[in-house]
C-alpha cells in the first residue's frame, strides 16, 4: 500500500530531521591540557588590600615580602616584612566636627558652615608590622576565569599592631608562562585583612 501525502511528508520530515540533528550535534571537545608547575617556586611579592584593626578602623594595606611554594609537599610559606597599613590618625582639630556618624559632612564649629571633608580628618598614620604563615594546598585547581588557582588554608603569626596568631586562606596562581599572584584573607584576634598580591619569580634571576 502506498503512503498518502501526509504519510510521505511525515517520512520526509523524519529523514531530514535526523540528518539535521546529526549535522548540528555538538561533539565533546578534547580537553585542553593545563600546564602545571612541577618544581618549587621562589617569589618576591607585593600586595594591595584592606585591613581592619580593632579600635583603629579600616585602612589600606601594602605587604612586601617573599613566598615559597613547594610542589612536592603542597605547602606555601609566606613572609611579609614590612607589612604596612595606612590608617586615619587621631590628630584632629577640635574646631571641625562631623554632625552625623558615618558621614563625610564636615562643619566649622566657629562659623557653622560646611567645609572640605579633610578638615575633619586626623591625618594618616603609617602602621608597621611583620607577618609569616604556612599554608597547605587543599585543591590544585580552582578555576577563576581562564586559569586554575591553588586553594590553600593555613596558620600564621603577626608581629605588632596587633601581635596575634591568625588563620589564612586564599588562591595562588603560578602557571608556567603566566604572571604569578593571588588573593588572600587573614583573620586574627583584633584584625582582619584581605587583598591581592603579585609575585615575581626569583628563578628568572639565576
Amino acid at each position: 500500500m502506498r503512503p498518502g501525502p501526509l504519510g510521505a511528508g511525515f517520512l520526509l520530515f523524519v529523514l531530514l530531521g535526523a540528518n539535521a540533528v546529526d549535522a548540528v550535534r555538538i561533539r565533546d571537545a578534547e580537553p585542553v591540557p593545563v600546564p602545571v608547575r612541577t618544581e618549587d617556586g621562589y617569589y618576591a611579592t607585593v600586595g594591595v588590600g584592606f585591613i581592619n584593626i580593632d579600635r583603629r578602623g579600616v585602612g589600606a594595606r601594602m605587604p612586601l615580602g617573599v613566598k615559597y611554594a613547594s610542589a612536592r609537599w603542597r605547602l606555601i610559606a609566606s613572609v611579609h616584612a614590612p607589612d604596612l597599613a595606612f590608617l586615619e590618625g587621631d590628630n584632629r582639630d577640635p574646631r571641625y566636627f562631623r554632625p552625623f556618624a558615618n558621614s563625610t559632612l564636615c562643619v566649622d564649629g566657629r562659623t557653622g558652615f560646611r567645609v572640605a571633608s579633610y578638615r575633619c580628618s586626623g591625618g594618616t598614620d603609617l602602621i608597621g608590622a611583620a607577618s609569616a604563615d604556612l599554608a597547605y594546598v587543599v585543591a590544585d585547581e580552582v578555576w577563576i576565569g581562564p586559569q586554575p588557582g591553588r586553594f590553600f588554608a593555613g596558620l600564621g603569626y603577626r608581629h605588632r599592631n596587633p601581635s596575634t596568631l591568625y588563620g589564612t586562606l586564599g588562591l595562588f596562581f603560578d602557571q608556567p608562562g603566566r604572571t604569578a599572584g593571588g588573593f588572600k584573607l587573614m583573620v586574627g584576634e583584633g584584625f582582619v585583612a584581605m587583598g591581592l598580591s603579585w609575585a615575581f619569580d626569583l628563578r628568572r634571576l639565576f
